[in-house]
């Protein structure tokens, strides 16, 4: 079964961890976008709003946790306020 990890982080927190995890062979897929979110962020740039990036990490299952557990020392989080991770498991389809 496939695992997958999100996470809202400040911007450019997701090109670092897509360049620490790029080659980890537990890793099956990290994708990395740009949004704006106007309640997760104590700072914001542009007013109301900040820019963030939307980060997805696609692992299997029996790695899901220890993953989990490196994203979320890489990115810093020991501040309030200063980004979400989290985990789910993806369900297969049935054919």
């Amino acid at each position: 079964m496939i695992t997958e990890i999100g996470a809202f982080l400040h911007k450019g927190t997701g090109n670092k961890l897509l360049a620490q995890l790029k080659d980890d062979k537990r890793v099956l897929g990290i994708y990395v976008e740009a949004g704006r979110t106007e309640d997760l962020f104590a700072f914001r740039e542009f007013g109301s709003a900040s820019e963030n990036d939307i980060v997805t990490v696609l692992v299997e299952t029996k790695n899901a946790d220890k993953i989990f557990k490196l994203i979320t020392q890489k990115a810093d989080l020991s501040e309030p306020q200063s980004g979400l991770v989290y985990q789910m498991p993806l369900h297969k389809r049935a054919s």
